[in-house]
């Protein structure tokens, strides 16, 4: 597989399609931001701020990794975060994020 594609999906329900190729070595956060979404990522990649928490609407049909300890510590600080979140810099950018669902929270405006 040489590219990915991973869709967000805006408040309004309307989709934008990113197709991302595959062999790179970046986060879905760095991918984000190059796309042009205003992704903070204060903390640099370092799974400490969460400002670039994603919810994944369809978790459950993907085969991620499972959070890290470190990961889930920041996600279960935030109160809107359910068991779908997760912290965009922590997911690579692989083949089992093909097809991904996202949802940016809700103060981050679409690009």
């Amino acid at each position: 597989m040489e590219s990915i594609i991973v869709t967000i999906v805006n408040a309004d329900g309307s989709e934008q399609p990113i197709e991302i190729p595959t062999g790179i070595s970046l986060s879905l956060m760095e991918v984000l931001k190059g796309e042009g979404y205003p992704i903070e990522a204060t903390c640099g990649g370092m799974a400490l701020c969460a400002t670039c928490r994603v919810n994944i609407l369809n978790l459950a049909e993907l085969d991620l990794p499972e959070a890290s300890d470190d990961e889930l510590y920041i996600l279960d600080t935030l109160p809107d975060c359910g068991g779908s979140c997760r912290l965009s810099c922590q997911l690579p950018i692989q083949e089992n994020l093909n097809g991904a669902k996202l949802c940016l929270p809700q103060e981050v405006a679409v690009a």
